[in-house]
């Protein structure tokens, strides 16, 4: 998969001790980080100070942190691991989807008639995917709506590559079969927020 060679480019600035670097690099991915957080815990308070504390870590040890050609999967993953290390819940994929946040994120542009036609399709496709069980939720989130590919959410997800394309699988099937008289419509809205 390539990269643009802007992300290899500020990630090796960051790592020379470059602070605008680091301050682009946060403020990029900072709305994702936390969205994606909540996917995983609704915890704020852990989300918070995991972000944080995954800041602080890699401006303190940016000098030994490896390239990468992507900052979004790193911080992913490392943001995923951090949580997932220090919460106290039993299971956070038993916390709640936030497909609020999702939403809120989608295209303030959308003239109003289009987003009139589409509350009632936005409305299922939450409710439909609030059935799923919570780690197909998280890898359609992170494939749909933040374009990973299978590797890096089976790296995230710490599953195998056939794991993860099962649980999609299963997604999609359910989701579709949700939409089956609405024809394409589960597609068409991925798309939209993909």
């Amino acid at each position: 998969m390539d990269f643009p060679s802007s992300d290899l480019h500020l990630w090796n600035r960051f790592r020379e001790g470059d602070s605008q670097a680091f301050g682009s690099i946060y403020r990029m991915h900072i709305a994702e980080l936390l969205s994606y957080g909540y996917r995983i815990t609704s915890n704020r308070q852990l989300i918070k100070d995991s972000i944080h504390d995954l800041f602080l870590h890699i401006w303190l040890h940016r000098e030994k942190l490896s390239e990468t050609d992507s900052i979004k999967y790193y911080l992913f993953r490392s943001l995923r691991n951090r949580i997932v290390r220090t919460s106290t819940d039993p299971s956070p994929y038993e916390q709640g989807f936030r497909i609020d946040e999702l939403l809120a994120d989608a295209s303030r542009e959308q003239e109003l008639i289009e987003q009139e036609t589409r509350s009632g399709q936005l409305s299922q496709l939450k409710q439909a995917i609030d059935r799923l069980p919570k780690r197909q939720q998280e890898a359609i989130q992170l494939r749909y709506f933040h374009s990973f590919s299978l590797e890096e959410i089976s790296s995230v997800m710490q599953m195998n590559n056939q794991s993860v394309r099962n649980l999609l699988h299963r997604a999609i099937v359910h989701l579709r079969n949700h939409f089956e008289i609405a024809g394409g419509l589960i597609l068409s809205l991925i798309k939209i927020f993909g």
